[in-house]
């Protein structure tokens, strides 16, 4: 079998190459990545280099560095290695990733199982390590939304699938930046939002009698279902950080810029890895540039649309 050629990318102005030797991860890697590719970069750019191989111990074996420390401070999912600008990403579920900071390059290696369910895979396996690669090049991506409508523009950080809330503000008029991937990038003060293309996950429905095959991941992508609801980027104005869980009633609170600088570093939705063990700057900007709230959704999505309508009624009220 042919190897597939490596793929050159323009992520937003940055050069990426992306070589996978798992054909079976090809449709998702060409529906999330297809938009950015290019046929060569001008002169004068490196790239962000990564490769997806399946999972061999023999080759793990040797990447791996005895003397690598433990980050203690993980997510639960995660452990996480680092010697020096070296770090090694375990998940037991997909696989490993192994990501140089100074080189600029990332080694991803998938269990045989993990393409059954190729997009969290490639999350894995390709936004997790070039989000971490890009960051210091300017650009952050995040496992987060973004939508736009009538000069609010939200950014929303949730530990859980908000498909029923975007649906909802997609009927109702808004534009959809990112459904489950944004990027990030400051520009003259202001936190500009980037599109990503991806798939949110539907929830699934409770039934009696499923088995545990039946109950297997249910992937959308909103940009084809809802056609032209796609928004190529916008200028972060509000920061909704929802909080875990689903209540009986939907509720918002906003938060100091203060506080909300506390809270979006419990919140925030991706591990930034870093030789020096630094803290993320990005929520401290979001804090002073932004509005942020925390919101309880309900079981209602339309709870969900009436607290942004709220917000921005709100904000163009202080306005005027």
């Amino acid at each position: 079998m042919s190897q597939r050629p490596a793929d050159r990318l323009a992520v937003h102005g940055l050069a990426v190459e992306l070589a996978c030797e798992i054909p079976e991860l090809g449709a998702q890697i060409e529906h999330d990545l297809a938009a950015f590719r290019v046929p060569d970069w001008p002169d004068g750019f490196t790239p962000v280099t990564g490769t997806l191989r399946p999972y061999d111990q023999a080759q793990v074996l040797r990447c791996l560095s005895p003397s690598a420390r433990r980050d203690t401070s993980a997510p639960q999912h995660l452990e996480i290695y680092q010697e020096s600008e070296r770090f090694w990403i375990i998940d037991e579920r997909w696989g490993l990733s192994e990501i140089n900071l100074l080189k600029s390059n990332w080694r991803s290696w998938l269990l045989p199982h993990a393409a059954a369910d190729p997009v969290p895979a490639v999350q894995f396996a390709v936004h997790w390590p070039m989000a971490q690669l890009l960051r210091t090049r300017g650009l952050f991506m995040m496992p987060a939304a973004a939508v736009s409508r009538g000069g609010i523009t939200c950014l929303v950080l949730s530990p859980f699938s908000i498909e029923p809330e975007l649906v909802t503000l997609i009927e109702a008029g808004f534009r959809v930046i990112g459904q489950s991937w944004t990027a990030l990038r400051e520009e003259n003060g202001r936190i500009e939002l980037l599109h990503l293309p991806g798939q949110v996950q539907r929830p699934l429905a409770p039934r009696l009698h499923a088995s545990f095959s039946d109950r297997t991941a249910t992937w959308v992508d909103l940009m084809e279902l809802h056609c032209g609801c796609e928004q190529r980027y916008g200028f972060c104005n509000t920061v909704l950080i929802v909080e875990p869980g689903r209540r009986p009633k939907a509720a918002v609170h906003r938060l100091d810029p203060v506080s909300a600088a506390q809270v979006l570093k419990s919140a925030w939705p991706i591990v930034e890895l870093h030789p020096q063990r630094r803290q993320p700057q990005l929520p401290l900007r979001l804090a002073q540039t932004c509005a942020c709230f925390e919101v309880s959704l309900s079981r209602h999505p339309a709870d969900f649309l009436k607290v942004i309508i709220e917000l921005g009624t709100s904000r163009r009220a202080a306005v005027a």
